[in-house]
């Protein structure tokens, strides 16, 4: 191991302060993307640097100590634990006591899992589980959701610090080669698994290991040294350019990792090889002093900084901060950041000088470990707790989730497998079905009001539900995994109706504007659609001359090749337009009146809903125009000067825009009656005179 060169570091004792103000740099766009100031879209790539740091200087501590026969598996876990515990623990401890107080039943249920998971550091394949979209609006309510980073650097420092002992056993050449290879196959796999599942490609770590390999490869010395000022001054602005090109220019549409997370890797790697020439400017601006000041507490700073966001969202009831609350969030998430750095950091490291001993770090990490373990999983098993909300409040709650199991079960079906049913025949019958739901999640929230509708007159139908897959022919969801398969779903629905002679009535119901606009109504990129190769046609011009964009011409000429399709088989089209986006949870907003006893939020201003729906219902009033179909428009059930949220004090949504049961139970009959082709199913009327709504639901 002798002849395996470490890359040396300058100053006292090997530090470099450059590499502090490294982490400033690395940190501050997190903190400041997640906060979502302008510019800072891809500030979610200063983990990536961190990754880098972390593999060069860990790398270069193992290193040393192998080569001088000092290596230790418990010393190692146990810098680890002091680097890493303490600060998490507050963190989490704060969470806890934050969810209890402003969370709402589901909300707090959601974090005790969380919980349990960050403990046993696996919350990167929690994460990528319960959350289909790192940038996603049920994302932004998760306090911990920042902690899949810790799960990615401890779940690779099981396994590396071993086998760099095994690999440094042999020569410099095969410790090298090795380390070489499992970074070379990591990146490669990234890349294939950015396209294929890039949630999964985000949070796990298989997709992120090469980047802290190729900080450690920097240790190991596998670039030559730099020994000329301008050529290390020549590198370094390259590799700050590259972070901060990065930083302005990626976004939520941009597939991350992969090979676009070459970009800041690449250019922290240029940093840190540069900063060991004497005089470099540019190192000598990151080893300044406040750069270095924020690098000292990045790591208090990156734990503290997303619970505070996410306390600031609970109480403003959305997950768009305007700019002060933005601001205030970060200057709390600072101060915050300095006390547990000081005062929590400080004590338990410091290695033979540090303030804690073993013995009491061993004990304070069990009872920790136990603590937060029990914890997480009371809260589970008792549902978040919704004994905190008052009885009266508790009841509207929960009423609006009645339903959920159902839909959820509907959109695990395929038409390979088995739809969902609607309504029920009558006793004995052998009716055939008569109408056919399709769409997305949307769709699946009128599910309960099509039950209702059908099952009072006897009839029949089937849903073919698919979350986040809007009935749209030849599209693919370039943000979802691969298997998510919108485009093989939508295919095998038109084949079911192609096959069938029933079903004359078919409803489409989408989250339309979320496909049509670029973003979502709080902000935060919306679906991000693309064709498939078998749908080659160019957009028409009359899509393109009918739209303000090239994405809402593509949605519109997909619409249009859907309904042609459904048309050709003989059978009448029924279009449901978007329901009002509200752009907060409503039952979260109402937990959070109930806990501190403040009033329910209003709905958001018609005149602000329509302007949002306005391209998507030109789409579909011109679609419906090209075709013979029929439009329903719920949002004039529900809005007048703004929209509603309650009916006699029964939520309408079960969270920022999707509607409850209770909801299209209401809605629906009048929406029937507004619908030819549904009031007229089978030559008789499905609403009588008698039983036909007079209007809409009462106000409330």
């Amino acid at each position: 191991m002798s002849e395996l060169k470490v890359v040396e570091v300058r100053g006292r004792e090997g530090y470099r302060p450059d590499i502090d103000g490294l982490r400033a740099l690395a940190v501050m766009p997190v903190v400041l993307g997640h906060a979502g100031f302008p510019g800072f879209s891809g500030g979610f790539i200063g983990v990536d640097v961190f990754f880098v740091i972390s593999g060069f200087l860990i790398t270069g501590i193992l290193l040393r100590e192998i080569s001088a026969d000092d290596f230790s598996v418990a010393r190692f876990y146990e810098r680890r634990a002091r680097r890493i515990l303490p600060a998490l623990f507050a963190m989490m401890l704060a969470c806890v006591v934050m969810g209890w107080l402003l969370m709402p039943p589901e909300a707090l249920g959601a974090l005790g899992r969380s919980v349990m998971a960050t403990i046993l550091f696996l919350s990167n394949a929690w994460f990528a589980r319960s959350t289909e979209d790192y940038f996603g609006t049920d994302a932004e309510w998760e306090p911990l959701l920042h902690t899949w980073s810790l799960s990615v650097e401890e779940q690779f420092y099981l396994v590396f610090p071993l086998l760099l002992w095994l690999l440094a056993r042999r020569s410099k050449t095969s410790t090298v080669s090795g380390v070489a290879m499992v970074t070379g196959v990591s990146l490669l796999f990234s890349i294939w698994q950015t396209r294929a599942d890039p949630t999964a490609a985000y949070f796990l770590t298989p997709a992120r290991v090469w980047e802290l390999g190729a900080g450690a490869l920097l240790a190991m010395g596998v670039l030559p040294g730099v020994r000329r000022r301008a050529v290390a001054e020549c590198i370094s602005v390259t590799g700050l350019l590259m972070i901060i090109f990065g930083v302005i220019l990626y976004g939520p549409q941009t597939p991350f990792p992969g090979a676009a997370a070459l970009l800041p890797v690449t250019g922290a790697i240029a940093l840190i090889w540069s900063g060991s020439v004497s005089n470099n400017r540019v190192s000598q601006l990151l080893g300044s002093r406040i750069p270095v000041g924020i690098g000292l507490i990045s790591y208090s700073l990156y734990l503290w900084h997303w619970p505070v966001l996410v306390g600031a969202r609970l109480l403003q009831g959305s997950s768009h901060l305007a700019t002060a609350g933005a601001l205030i969030a970060v200057a709390i998430s600072l101060v915050l950041a300095w006390i547990s750095w000081k005062f929590i950091e400080q004590p338990f490291r410091g290695g033979s000088n540090a303030r804690v001993s073993k013995l009491v770090l061993v004990r304070l990490s069990a009872f920790g470990a136990i603590l937060f373990l029990a914890t997480g999983s009371a809260i589970k098993a008792f549902d978040g707790f919704p004994g905190r909300l008052p009885e009266a409040h508790l009841a509207v709650y929960q009423q609006a989730f009645t339903g959920i199991d159902r839909q959820e079960r509907c959109m695990k079906r395929t038409p390979a497998t088995e739809l969902c049913s609607i309504g029920s025949f009558p006793d004995g019958s052998q009716q055939s079905s008569s109408l056919f739901l399709w769409g997305d999640s949307h769709a699946a929230a009128w599910l309960p009001g099509f039950d209702h509708l059908l099952e009072t007159h006897k009839y029949t139908g089937m849903a073919a539900l698919k979350s986040g897959c809007p009935p749209l022919l030849g599209l693919r969801r370039q943000d979802k995994s691969a298997s998510h398969r919108c485009d093989q779903f939508n295919d095998q629905v038109l084949a079911l109706l192609q096959s069938r002679e029933d079903l004359p009535v078919v409803v489409l119901a989408a989250r339309w504007a979320l496909a049509v606009e670029k973003t979502r109504p709080e902000g935060g990129e919306g679906m991000q659609l693309a064709s498939v190769k078998s749908f080659t046609a160019p957009i028409p011009a009359w899509a393109a001359q009918a739209t303000d964009t090239h994405r809402a011409a593509l949605v519109a000429h997909r619409l249009d090749q859907t309904v042609a399709a459904i048309r050709a088989t003989g059978r009448e089209v029924v279009l449901i337009k978007g329901v009002p986006e509200i752009g907060h949870s409503v039952p979260a907003d109402l937990a959070k009146a109930a806990f501190t006893e403040t009033a329910v939020s209003e709905g958001p201003a018609a005149s602000r809903v329509e302007a949002r729906q306005r391209q998507a219902d030109e789409i579909i009033e011109l679609i419906a125009e090209r075709h013979g179909a029929h439009t329903v428009n719920p949002r004039r059930l529900m809005c007048d000067d703004n929209c509603r949220i309650a009916i006699n004090s029964q939520l309408l949504y079960r969270d920022d825009d999707h509607l409850t049961a209770f909801a299209a139970r209401q809605l629906l009959p009048v929406l029937a009656d507004q619908a030819p082709p549904i009031k007229q199913l089978n030559n008789r009327l499905i609403l009588s005179e008698t039983d036909k709504p007079t209007g809409p639901p009462p106000r409330g």
